[in-house]
């Protein structure tokens, strides 16, 4: 009888965790096609190229669809989560992940490393200082990198 009461948690627990994940990939398959547009030709993106949703391609002539393009971007988004969870002690909610998730997929794990001490303290308005300074593209202020930047922090608050 213990065990079943032990396997029944259990099973509560994955449902949780995949309702949360589900909540998470949904808020995620509309923000990031959002603030990184949609590209079926491979593009030159500052330092490699890109396509789809903002993934690296395989090379300057690569071509992908939308279908492949999203695919990639939530096994993006779910190698990078993977990754930070267990490194995220505070509780987030999906709008925090998300927006972490974001920040991550655009900038890279490490650099999301960086943002833990902060996030992990519930220190916000330091974390909001030190979110916004990630604009710069070659040593320059980009434009679509602040106001990426602008977006993620509003959806953290949200």
């Amino acid at each position: 009888m213990e065990y079943i009461a032990i396997a029944g948690a259990a099973a509560v627990l994955l449902a949780l965790t995949s309702s949360f994940k589900t909540r998470l990939l949904n808020v995620l398959s509309v923000f990031i096609p959002d603030v990184e547009s949609y590209s079926a030709k491979a593009y030159w993106d500052y330092k490699r190229y890109s396509w789809g949703y903002g993934t690296a391609a395989p090379g300057k002539d690569a071509i992908t669809n939308r279908e492949n393009a999203f695919t990639e971007m939530v096994d993006h988004l779910l190698n990078d989560y993977a990754d930070l969870k267990n490194r995220v002690t505070r509780k987030l909610n999906v709008n925090q992940w998300a927006a972490y998730l974001s920040f991550s997929y655009n900038e890279g794990v490490g650099r999301a490393y960086n943002l833990l001490a902060n996030i992990n303290s519930g220190n916000d308005a330091a974390l909001e200082i030190q979110w916004k300074k990630y604009i710069y593209a070659g040593g320059v202020v980009n434009q679509d990198l602040v106001e990426r930047r602008d977006k993620e922090w509003d959806l953290w608050v949200s």
